[in-house]
């Protein structure tokens, strides 16, 4: 269960990571923003728009990579006889695949915005493409620290951003799901990706981080 997260997680970055920067750091660079920036159009309807076309290409890559993964595990286990994930398969059905969705949906929008934010502020693609390294890296941690050996879904654990939705997607994985926890984990980051799509409008709006 912690492996299947290390793979989705990551996916959810890469799928918003591009697009965030050609629509931030990419218009900078062609020159288009100014133009963009005149039009009759609130600032905060822009960057929503922004963070929304951010956001489906995450999601896009989360719904495809869930449903592949539920596919070729049906594949691999039932068509092909391999046992150990014909019963990890058993465990998880579709709602428990449902859920993984619907806890990538919050972790996309932090992502999301944290990449449209910096996007923003660098002054090129390639600024913002160095960017992306170090962010990654606070990324890759949290979900490291969900497959160490006795890390479990706490309340304390629940509270910590990428590690509580790993961890969630591993109980779900071993069908042990406490949807207390589940609850706690969902509504968490709600909180959080709310904060920060607040914050990305608000850093759209400064002037010396547009025109840097």
């Amino acid at each position: 269960g912690g492996f299947i997260a290390y793979l989705l997680v990551p996916l959810c970055l890469v799928g918003c990571s591009y697009p965030a920067i050609d629509i931030g750091a990419g218009e900078k660079e062609r020159g288009t923003l100014e133009t963009l920036l005149i039009c009759p159009v609130s600032r905060i309807s822009l960057v929503l728009g922004k963070l929304f076309t951010v956001l489906t290409t995450g999601l896009l890559a989360t719904l495809i990579t869930v449903a592949s993964f539920g596919g070729w595990g049906y594949v691999i286990g039932s068509l092909m006889g391999v046992d150990i994930v014909a019963e990890a398969m058993k465990m998880l059905g579709v709602t428990d695949l449902l859920l993984i969705l619907l806890l990538l949906l919050p972790l996309t929008t932090v992502l999301g915005s944290l990449l449209l934010s910096l996007s923003i502020y660098a002054r090129s693609f390639k600024e913002a493409q160095n960017y992306i390294g170090p962010l990654s890296m606070i990324v890759i941690m949290p979900l490291m620290v969900a497959l160490l050996p006795g890390v479990e879904l706490t309340t304390v654990t629940a509270l910590i951003p990428v590690t509580n939705i790993a961890l969630c997607v591993k109980e779900l994985v071993k069908g042990t799901m406490d949807m207390g926890l589940l609850t706690l984990v969902f509504g968490q980051m709600l909180v959080l990706a709310a904060v920060l799509v607040a914050f990305s409008v608000h850093w759209f709006q400064r002037e010396k981080v547009l025109f840097r």
